[in-house]
Parts: C-alpha cells; sequence; structure tokens
C-alpha cells in the first residue's frame, strides 16, 4: 500500500492513504472550476495542480527546495491563463503548461502509487 500523503485543496488539508481515496477526493474536488491541489508525499516531494476551467496543469517537485518541472502541453498555444492559487492570489502562466484535465488525475494517483516519484508519462519541462 502506498504512503500516506498530505492532501492541500484550496488551503484545506487531508490525509489520503489509497487511490480509492484520493480518486473520491478529485471526484469532489473536481465539481468546482478552479482550484489549486497540491499533493504532499513522506519523502518531501510533492505535486501540484492548478485548474481554470478545462485549463490545467502541474508542477512536480522532488524536494522543498527542488526548481521543479512543469507539464509541458502544445508549444504553440500561445498567451496565458489566470490561476486562482490557495491563498486568494490570481497568478498567470502559461497556456502552453496545459494538459488535459484528467491527466493531472491520473498523475495524482501515479504520484501516490510510485510514493511520491515523478510521473513518468507526463511529458515535463524545467519552468
Amino acid at each position: 500500500m502506498p504512503d500516506l500523503i498530505e492532501v492541500s485543496y484550496n488551503g484545506t488539508t487531508q490525509s489520503i492513504g489509497s487511490v480509492e481515496e484520493l480518486g473520491l477526493a478529485l471526484d469532489r474536488f473536481g465539481l468546482e472550476a478552479q482550484f489549486h491541489l497540491l499533493l504532499l508525499a513522506e519523502d518531501g516531494s510533492s505535486l501540484g495542480m492548478l485548474r481554470n476551467s478545462p485549463n490545467a496543469w502541474l508542477m512536480y517537485l522532488r524536494s522543498g527546495d527542488d526548481r521543479g518541472l512543469v507539464s509541458r502541453g502544445d508549444p504553440s498555444d500561445r498567451g496565458t491563463i489566470p490561476y486562482r492559487i490557495d491563498n486568494g492570489q490570481i497568478d498567470e502562466y502559461p497556456r502552453s503548461w496545459c494538459i488535459e484535465v484528467e491527466q493531472c488525475y491520473k498523475s495524482g494517483c501515479v504520484f501516490l502509487c510510485q510514493y511520491g516519484a515523478e510521473p513518468g508519462f507526463i511529458p515535463w519541462q524545467e519552468p
């Protein structure tokens, strides 16, 4: 069974210990068109997701002081998209970082099952 992870959804934290629990939580979170999700593994790695309607992207950090990686979507997508982070602040990020929302959810399950490892099926890039 995977290690316990902490899940922060729009600033509210809960512990999750199974893929089933994470799946149920993602079903609830998915009812909102805009959110900030952060999965924190016991080893210090984290997987963050920002969503604004059909637009979503991921950031993977190996540790707290890591610069991290971001998902790589279509490099020809120009412009930015506004996202609300968990403290209410609105930040804009490149449209080219966006991937499908379902890929983001699947990444969370892989992150949990692989004890905080980087989801290998996502194309990553340095921010």
